[in-house]
């Protein structure tokens, strides 16, 4: 109920995201909105996934437990660019399943034809779309780069639905 009371988990982490930027003048914030919640890309300089900075910042902005362990455990900032098979109209999974490789013989027609189908659904969706930015509007060549990557990807401001 208090979420409720405080506007839904949305505004909260945007309040998060604006107490944040206040704090930290220097950063550049874009902000992404994802069928789960919100996203955010730090544009003013890169991180060590295993950096204090970003275990203090994941801490103070909310960020999901999970992805923040996955974050730390794999070394990397992982984000989803294409939308989850079943919020696409895509209802069984893929065989076999992923992390099984290399996929053997038996199994490669109808993988493609699953990754087929997939591709032909996810044509009409975004999987974020761009909602706002933060703090001063300043970026490197490799974080450009990376929100490059990242929107087209994304389709971030395609204006199509997000799944």
């Amino acid at each position: 109920r208090i979420v409720e009371w405080r506007g839904g988990p949305e505004r909260i982490a945007l309040a998060r995201i604006r107490q944040y930027s206040a704090t930290h003048p220097e950063a550049h914030l874009r902000v992404y909105r994802t069928p789960a919640g919100l996203r955010v890309l730090a544009m003013h300089r890169t991180f060590d996934p295993r950096g204090p900075e970003v275990s203090e910042s994941f801490a103070v902005l909310g960020a999901d437990p999970i992805y923040a362990r996955m974050c730390l455990h794999q070394n990397c900032f992982r984000a989803r660019v294409s939308p989850k098979p079943w919020r696409i109209g895509i209802g069984r999974h893929i065989r076999p399943r992923p992390g099984t490789w290399p996929v053997k013989a038996q199994y490669q027609a109808a993988r493609a034809e699953w990754i087929e189908a997939y591709e032909r659904a996810a044509q009409g969706f975004a999987s974020c779309r761009y909602v706002d930015s933060f703090g001063p509007r300043t970026d490197t060549p490799a974080t450009r780069r990376v929100q490059t990557l990242h929107d087209e990807l994304c389709r971030a401001t395609s204006g199509l639905p997000i799944a």
